[in-house]
């Protein structure tokens, strides 16, 4: 065989043969979510409770989680296209298993609805409400009880937004995550401090979940692998140890008007 030829050859094998990761080497997935502090964020360390989990439990399985942070439906779009490989924090919907595969539930959280303190709104129930102009996070799954009462609602891109518009009285109402709403009050302007508190029980409560893209090749697989690990931190006690020193609790103890479960 002449040298030019055995070029020819070598070459080609390096086309058709694929490349050998060294077994340290992690596969890469790019995953994304919206902000939703303190649950997950990008101005948090290690981007949050819930986005540390999830970066946390695919690690275990050999995985290297690249999080970026999106309004909500950017990231849905994303995820629908299989441009991004899965999504940080889908609260379950039915509707939403067309494009998503659903991990086990990682944290709940309860909806709620503020107020201003100096607003006289009270409710016995939801239709009560009528006339009322409601602050909602666009392309957020609301509880089923809150759509089917038909209230008045407003959309906004952010839940920050939504309190900025209640605290200048350009909303009546905002519905919010309790948690999420703490946190907003608590690093926002100093006036927000005593301006505002829950009106009612909450509305339902909702679970965070990993969901993966069903354009994505293995999808099915990536959920299994995601659930093994978020279930080997379960068992070692690792996820109570994060959900602590972000101050997040996993056992609610309430009883909302309804609740969504995988």
């Amino acid at each position: 065989m002449s040298l030019k030829i055995a070029c020819i050859v070598v070459l080609m094998l390096g086309w058709l043969v694929p490349p050998v990761f060294g077994a340290d080497e992690k596969k890469t997935l790019n995953i994304v979510s919206t902000n939703y502090p303190p649950f997950y964020s990008d101005s948090y360390r290690r981007n949050g409770a819930v986005g540390y989990i999830v970066a946390t439990a695919f690690g275990r399985r050999g995985y290297h989680v690249s999080h970026k942070f999106y309004p909500f439906t950017r990231a849905t779009l994303l995820v629908k296209t299989g441009k991004a490989d899965g999504i940080v924090g889908l609260w379950y919907r039915k509707e939403r298993e067309e494009w998503a595969e659903y991990s086990q539930p990682i944290v709940p959280l309860n909806i709620v609805l503020y107020k201003r303190k100096d607003r006289d709104i009270s409710y016995e129930q939801l239709s009560d409400l009528q006339g009322l102009r409601i602050g909602i996070g666009r392309g957020y799954a609301n509880p089923a009880p809150f759509t089917q009462a038909k209230l008045f609602t407003e959309e906004s891109s952010s839940d920050e937004l939504n309190m900025k518009k209640l605290f200048l009285g350009r909303v009546d109402l905002v519905l919010i995550g309790r948690e999420l709403a703490r946190y907003i009050i608590r690093t926002g302007p100093d006036d927000y401090a005593d301006a505002f508190e829950e009106v009612g029980v909450p509305l339902s409560t909702e679970v965070f979940h990993f969901g993966a893209s069903k354009q994505i090749p293995g999808y099915q697989n990536l959920i299994k692998e995601f659930n093994l690990g978020l279930e080997s931190m379960r068992q070692d006690g690792t996820l109570d140890k994060v959900l602590k020193e972000y101050k997040i609790t996993s056992n609610i103890g309430l009883t909302p008007l309804s609740v969504s479960a995988n």
